[in-house]
């Protein structure tokens, strides 16, 4: 499966988009003071309506398929924190 969530096009997009993955980062350091699994999809959430109350709506048009590669990349970052997110195999990284 080559689709547009791929790893190699998440790479990409995190790599033009540096402050997506920070912004999710420090949210979800913060929630990891409280809670022991969280929802990734909560986090981009909230970055979606902070953003958008910043007046900034418009360049954080950030797509659901790039959730599961941010929360890996988190846990990734954070081996402290593996399984803080729930996730599942991705069909395109393993065949």
């Amino acid at each position: 499966m080559n689709g547009k969530w791929t790893k190699e096009n998440f790479d990409i997009y995190n790599k033009e988009n540096p402050d997506i993955y920070s912004k999710f980062e420090g949210y979800a350091l913060k929630a990891s003071k409280y809670r022991s699994k969280y929802s990734a999809k909560i986090i981009f959430h909230i970055i979606r309506w902070n953003t958008m109350l910043e007046g900034k709506d418009s360049e954080y048009k950030i797509d659901d398929g790039w959730i599961s590669h941010y929360s890996r990349l988190f846990m990734e970052n954070h081996p402290e924190l593996k399984g803080f997110f729930e996730t599942r195999i991705r069909k395109d990284t393993y065949h």
